[in-house]
């Protein structure tokens, strides 16, 4: 005896959406900020880039007026990346229910609708696709057929459904369908799937009265055990304000105790355009210096007609280096040390002098922005590290690369190059001593060298590395773990295997100790791109513990030191309306106390000396500094974790190494 879908879960008919095309960020500025475009009624969203539409902040999906009602309409084949275009309102706790649409197929591309929608990696779907039918399964990225029958759609709209019933699945496109049996995703949202030219009509989603009372029991007992949770953890409270206007444009800030008074400075930097023949790259206009009082210490250069939220980092840092606290940066194709007081010039010296690039560089290496970096004549750098390769001291040393190919060791007294190396550097490296010999060897993209710049070790991958980390675990296993986009996440160990773990386009890595229970340390990775929002904890054998979509949040997930007993939260997100701190459970359990904050830029740090850590959060008109309401008494034993400063990146890999003081 068939079900009655009596209940009504969602409607969509588009009339609550302007004529035109739909919101999104087509850029990278998503990669480390929130709110960057207003979003869709009712949540409608699509994780994976189709393409540019109109402008960078519009989807190539539009709504039009039509008879009857409005439709929802692709007018060309998506670009971009990612295995899925799938527009949805997210996940949802659904398990039995049929969604339907009347649908116009004017391609060969999958098109169709989806439901138990997970991630643009998991779902299940009614599609066409090269004159057939499909029902698929959608799991891990990896496509199954489970049941198909040649079908060409006609010109004129046709009513598609999809059911899910427990583990049995029914598609039908007028008198045809399809039965599967599938139980491998149980549970999620719906969607609208098209990769070429197509419409939607009005979506409906049906239930039976019995699951629709599940549904509310399911989401009034997550929020009884929520609220449990919260409890148990210090709330947050508002513990310093300033302007910032004229000095923060992007997510270019340091931090530093540059008065000698134990409180954390805040340095900011402001990019501009370098025109080479060929590229433009990013260089510092002005950089300055506030303490949390709002008081501006010092400001050199200002900022131009061109200055924006870039995505990239600019070249500072600032760190005692063994002579007190300085700030180093480039200015264009001169490298500086300054008073960290006055923020003048005490040392200067030139960038290295650009080499020329063979021409198959183009051939082994994806480009996403800036190119060759020869069109200059000296370097201007792309990033900055403080490093020791001499021995004198943790900070003492710098390296500095192009974007993509080039990274130069600098001497950090006398500012001469020790020497170069050419590799595919990704974006951000990391330098430690592996080998025990008192100086750092580096890790440069899927590349490692020693001091002296020699090669040590590689590996062969396509696609760029942001970023990268080294750290011996619990048992004495040194690991290189790499973010690497479209390559995966990659888990280089010593005397053992080598990990591949395939989850989208990883961009973010955060490594802490996020569950108590579990041994060494866990990873939680954040996806972009053709996967924007995918975020996945793993344990320390890189396998799968938890994962969900959560798209625009602009998330790094860093890890956060909040209770001071060795178990760290995660940061979300800056974001309005559900911004806060996440558990091992990716549940809410530290929100924001309010909204009338700002919401574009997240950093974690104890700016303050507290002992534990605040939320830094961000605009380019004011910044707001968070914290526990009840902190631990500071004359106990104190849990003070390793991180990455003074060394800071938005490319970095946030680790949290365990440490007791």
């Amino acid at each position: 005896m068939s079900k009655s879908y009596a209940v009504t879960l969602m409607k969509e008919d588009w009339s609550a959406f302007p004529l035109g095309p739909l919101h999104r960020d087509n850029t990278a500025r998503g990669e480390y900020m929130a709110m960057v475009v207003p979003a869709n009624p009712h949540g409608w969203y699509h994780n994976a880039n189709a393409g540019r539409g109109v402008d960078q902040d519009h989807s190539p999906f539009e709504v039009r007026a039509g008879r009857p009602g409005r439709k929802l309409v692709l007018p060309r084949r998506a670009g971009g990346w990612g295995l899925a275009v799938v527009l949805t309102r997210g996940e949802e706790p659904w398990r039995d229910f049929r969604i339907s649409a009347e649908l116009t197929v004017r391609s060969n591309f999958p098109t169709g609708l989806v439901a138990r929608y997970r991630s643009n990696r998991d779902f299940y779907a009614a599609c066409f696709e090269s004159g057939m039918f499909k029902l698929l399964r959608m799991l891990e990225g990896t496509v199954t057929v489970l049941a198909c029958e040649p079908l060409k759609p006609p010109r004129r709209p046709l009513t598609v459904t999809l059911r899910v019933e427990g583990d049995r699945l029914t598609a039908r496109a007028g008198s045809t369908v399809l039965k599967a049996r599938d139980g491998c995703i149980t549970s999620g949202g719906i969607g609208l799937w098209s990769a070429g030219p197509a419409s939607f009509g009005t979506v409906t989603v049906k239930t039976t009265k019995a699951e629709a009372g599940r549904i509310a029991r399911d989401r009034k007992q997550r929020a009884v055990k929520v609220a449990r949770k919260r409890r148990a953890f210090p709330q947050m409270e508002l513990l310093a304000e300033i302007d910032v206007r004229g000095h923060a444009i992007g997510r270019q800030i340091r931090f530093a105790d540059l008065d000698g008074d134990g409180r954390q400075e805040i340095l900011f930097a402001v990019p501009t355009h370098h025109r080479g023949r060929k590229w433009s790259y990013s260089k510092i206009a002005q950089l300055s210096a506030l303490n949390l009082d709002g008081q501006v210490l010092w400001r050199r250069g200002r900022i131009r007609p061109d200055s924006s939220d870039i995505t990239a980092d600019l070249p500072f840092q600032a760190a005692d280096r063994g002579r007190g606290c300085e700030v180093v940066a480039a200015f264009g194709p001169w490298l500086e040390i300054l008073d960290p007081l006055t923020g003048r010039t005490r040392q200067k010296a030139p960038t290295p002098r650009t080499m020329k690039m063979e021409p198959f560089w183009d051939e082994i290496n994806m480009y996403w922005g800036d190119g060759h970096h020869d069109d200059v004549p000296r370097l201007i750098p792309d990033a900055l590290r403080l490093c020791n390769f001499t021995g004198r001291h943790p900070y003492g040393d710098l390296l500095v690369k192009d974007r993509y190919h080039n990274a130069w060791a600098i001497d950090g007294r006398t500012l001469k190059v020790l020497w170069h190396h050419r590799c595919n550097t990704g974006h951000y490296p990391y330098a430690c001593d592996i080998n025990g010999d008192g100086r750092d060897e580096v890790v440069l993209g899927y590349s490692r060298v020693d001091s002296r710049g020699r090669l040590i070790g590689r590996l062969y991958l396509g696609d760029h590395p942001d970023a990268c980390f080294s750290y011996v675990d619990c048992f004495g296993v040194r690991h290189i773990l790499h973010p690497c986009g479209e390559a995966g996440f990659i888990d280089e160990r010593s005397g053992g295997p080598l990990s591949e773990v395939h989850l989208g386009h990883v961009q973010h890595l955060s490594l802490a100790k996020f569950v108590p229970e579990l041994p060494d340390l866990q990873r939680v990775i954040v996806t972009y791109h053709g996967n924007e929002g995918i975020i996945v904890l793993m344990d320390a054998d890189d396998h799968i513990l938890r994962k969900v979509e959560r798209y625009a949040a602009g998330s790094v997930c860093q890890p956060v030191n909040w209770t001071g007993d060795g178990r760290e939260l995660i940061a979300f997100s800056p974001r309005h309306g559900d911004g806060g701190l996440w558990d091992e459970h990716f549940d809410l359990v530290v929100p924001f106390p309010n909204d009338d904050r700002p919401g574009k830029y997240l950093e974690v740090h104890d700016v303050l000396g507290l002992g534990v850590d605040q939320l830094v959060v961000w605009d380019e008109h004011r910044l707001h500094v968070y914290g526990p309401k009840d902190r631990p008494p500071r004359r106990r034993r104190r849990y003070a974790p390793i991180r990455p400063g003074p060394n800071l990146s938005n490319y970095q890999v946030n680790y949290s190494l365990p440490r007791w003081m």
